[in-house]
């Protein structure tokens, strides 16, 4: 066979194992935005200041050493995002990142697990209206498609209905392999501020 068909065949079968694996990633998922009610979380978690792609440490730190050194497990990790990249340096982007704790009051959780507000920040999350989407979670790859194929739709909603600027919380839900990104626009912005005052 010709050299020149063998890599084109090579390279084609490439391509469309990539496409097949993007796809599945949420590169052609049907995006919907909507509003409702969400929460309350009870969010167990760490501040992070610095370009957002580099929180995936922070989200882990927290599962292993509640999962490692309390015992508790959890199914649920969360990101939320306090900044707008494309208007502030990636060295002061300010987010939180950790994971939601269910089943489990506050009160609950420290009289079980004393040692967790040591090492965490812990607070709850008020239910509230909330602009929501959500999108297929295959792992990291299909965290960074969220990014260019969620965020635009999201914000344009917002724009289109009037709502408020608020930091976007993005729920990564093992079991149920999505991504839920949430605009909780019903939220004060002194529940934001505490919440980033509380953390470690």
């Amino acid at each position: 066979m010709n050299i020149f068909i063998i890599i084109v065949s090579v390279l084609l079968v490439a391509i469309i194992a990539g496409l097949l694996y993007l796809a599945w990633c949420g590169l052609f998922a049907s995006i919907t935005v909507e509003e409702r009610d969400e929460g309350p979380f009870l969010l167990v978690y760490k501040k992070h200041t610095g370009d957002y792609k580099n929180i995936g440490p922070v989200l882990d730190d927290v599962y292993h050493t509640l999962r490692d050194k309390h015992d508790l497990t959890t199914t649920r990790g969360f990101g939320l995002y306090y900044d707008n990249p494309q208007l502030v340096e990636k060295a002061n982007l300010r987010s939180l990142g950790g994971c939601i704790v269910d089943g489990l009051t506050p009160e609950e959780l420290h009289s079980r697990y004393p040692g967790v507000k040591k090492s965490f920040g812990v607070a709850t999350f008020p239910s509230s209206l909330s602009v929501a989407a959500e999108f297929p979670y295959r792992g990291t790859v299909s965290v960074i498609l969220g990014v260019f194929r969620v965020y635009p739709r999201l914000h344009a909603w917002m724009k289109k209905y009037k709502r408020r600027s608020v930091p976007v919380m993005e729920i990564y839900d093992t079991p149920n392999r999505k991504v839920t990104y949430l605009a909780a626009v019903g939220v004060p912005d002194s529940i934001y501020e505490n919440l980033l005052n509380q953390g470690t």
